[in-house]
């Protein structure tokens, strides 16, 4: 064959796989994008759709010392609201003091907000609340699985019922009697959703839960085929760790300044402002938590394609691991359990958490594999004697 004919043939073959140098990159880029609304769906399911994380978080609330004033707040103003103080006092106060009972009044509100901050943190109280989370939570559930019956007492609404505590402090201020039978059916009641709105919301949770798991597995199969389809699937490997270390930092940016958009935009009262930033902050914990999970599994990406590369320390790193990888196996798949056991660890173990991540430890896995490989090709035995003599 002439050397025009294997020029021609070199051409050819060139362009027939020029498009491996780049349909990698565009599907990494592509799974970065989907890993992003990924996470986005996975803190909406398991914050937003989850009783047992919903009560949770509304148990966390509580504890935030901002949101207990603005709390108190509330409930004192839907007693206080229900029941003429300053009518009581001018009953009960002598006729010369009869004119202070409108400041006294004032006094005592501020008094009861005092104690009911007290109040909510007493055990006792703060259960009331959790309950009523949770009550509030299943009533959505329930409704978005489609049984409208269970909305009939609150007029479609999803509500959260708290005449409980209201009727609680009213008890310690002495005003339970007179508030018995006072309080409108709405006193107390902080209406979460309309039944107006809950269509739409209805729509957006079937999209939710059938994305859930799809989009994590699309987004594994993608970075999956970016890698074997690569010419060299170390950098794409590379690639991959900088992309999901990318999304996790955006996550964690997207939640700062998006907290900080909304407690602008939706609260204009500067001393409840306090009490919606630290909702947002809680309400947010598990998509922080996503974020600093992405931006950890990033660095080890980015760390198992630096050590199976060509530099010197990375080099050095093999070649002192070589006799523990050729003689000791078990040991290092042993460390490796470890370390992914305390991952584990790390977070609830509920099965919405636990599949995911025993696909991610199979891949952990599979690396350690690829890697103890190599470093046995690199470096045999005997060139291991050698350098030992």
């Amino acid at each position: 064959m002439s050397e025009t004919n294997v020029a021609t043939a070199q051409a050819v073959k060139g362009e027939r796989w020029a498009w491996r140098s780049w349909v990698p990159w565009a599907l990494v880029v592509i799974a970065a994008v989907i890993g992003l609304v990924a996470a986005l769906n996975v803190w909406v399911k398991r914050q937003a759709l989850s009783t047992d994380n919903w009560t949770n978080a509304s148990g966390r609330l509580l504890e935030d010392e901002r949101i207990r004033s603005a709390l108190s707040v509330y409930v004192v103003n839907q007693v206080f609201t229900n029941v003429n103080v300053t009518q009581r006092l001018q009953q009960r106060l002598p006729p010369d003091i009869k004119p202070l009972a409108a400041p006294i009044a004032v006094g005592l509100q501020q008094a009861a907000t005092r104690a009911m901050d007290n109040l909510l943190a007493r055990p006792r109280i703060q259960q009331l609340w959790k309950e009523a989370n949770r009550r509030a939570h299943q009533l959505f559930i329930a409704l978005l699985d489609g049984k409208h019956n269970v909305l009939e007492s609150t007029g479609g609404n999803v509500v959260l019922n708290l005449q409980p505590i209201v009727k609680q402090l009213a008890d310690q201020l002495g005003l339970g009697g007179r508030l018995e039978g006072r309080l409108p059916p709405d006193a107390g009641k902080i209406t979460i959703m309309k039944g107006s709105q809950l269509d739409t919301a209805r729509q957006a949770v079937k999209v939710v839960r059938v994305l859930s798991y799809f989009l994590f597995f699309l987004v594994i199969a993608l970075y999956a085929a970016a890698v074997y389809l690569g010419r060299s699937h170390r950098k794409l490997l590379l690639g991959v760790g900088v992309s999901v270390f990318v999304v996790g930092l955006l996550i964690l940016v997207v939640r700062r300044f998006a907290g900080n958009y909304l407690v602008d935009a939706l609260n204009n009262n500067p001393d409840t402002k306090g009490a919606v930033s630290a909702t947002w902050a809680i309400g947010t914990e598990l998509l922080r938590n996503v974020g600093i999970n992405g931006v950890i599994y990033g660095l080890v990406i980015i760390f198992a394609a630096w050590i199976a590369g060509p530099s010197r320390p990375a080099t050095w790193s093999r070649r002192t691991l070589a006799p523990a990888m050729r003689n000791y196996p078990v040991v290092v798949y042993g460390f490796v359990t470890v370390i992914l056991f305390l991952v584990l660890l790390a977070g609830p173990t509920d099965a919405e958490r636990i599949f995911p991540l025993l696909i991610l430890f199979a891949f952990v896995y599979a690396g350690v594999e690829v890697l103890r490989r190599q470093t046995m090709r690199e470096f045999p035995a005997a060139e291991q004697k050698e350098v030992t003599a």
